[in-house]
């Protein structure tokens, strides 16, 4: 539960759903690429951290889009239920990283199709059952809310 004094919002007042404060890191087979700023790092050996300690107040994301409100209620793509070795919805990592991926995608080099299998494999690695449903979501709508730059790199 988030406190009064970690309240995840934005200087415009957005409130987000999901707040960390860790720091996240995956190994993927994406070798090559090296990029770092303050929110994201990528190792030539594939590693990938989400940097949350980067801000006292961590990182803040809406958890898997779209998601809306109306007449008080969240409205949108389900999270999916809670993982017990974690705590925290089956969705949490993968839509963390897809995220921060997306979020610096004029930045990093890697194609959607990159940032959509790093998803889609956080995904099934969280046992989440409706993976490749997810995954051909983003594949299909990903290009439509989140334009890349210059051609859209679909493989």
């Amino acid at each position: 539960m988030l406190h009064a004094t970690t309240r995840s919002t934005t200087q415009l007042g957005k409130v987000y759903k999901f707040l960390e404060h860790q720091d996240y890191t995956i190994q993927t087979n994406m070798v090559g690429t090296s990029f770092s700023n303050g929110f994201l790092r990528i190792e030539p050996n594939g590693e990938i951290t989400v940097l949350c300690t980067y801000l006292p107040t961590g990182y803040a994301w809406d958890g898997c889009s779209p998601k809306g409100n109306w007449l008080d209620i969240t409205w949108g793509t389900p999270d999916g239920k809670l993982d017990w070795t974690t705590e925290k919805p089956k969705t949490y990592y993968a839509s963390l990283v897809h995220d921060v991926l997306y979020q610096y995608k004029h930045q990093h080099g890697l194609s959607r199709y990159q940032c959509d299998e790093v998803f889609y494999n956080l995904l099934k690695q969280a046992q989440f059952k409706p993976a490749k449903l997810y995954y051909l979501t983003v594949r299909l709508l990903g290009g439509v809310f989140c334009k890349w730059k210059g051609r859209d790199r679909w493989w």
